[in-house]
């Protein structure tokens, strides 16, 4: 039972990490625009 609980919570967390880097990558290519005035 206990390895059950363990491979859920490693899937939920191994889930979790995935969309977490997946939404944080999508800001690095995020380029706003540049005043003219630089």
């Amino acid at each position: 039972m206990k390895k059950k609980i363990a491979l859920f919570v490693g899937k939920g967390l191994a889930v979790f990490a995935v969309i977490f880097v997946s939404t944080a990558s999508m800001l690095w290519f995020h380029r706003p625009e540049i005043p003219e005035e630089l």
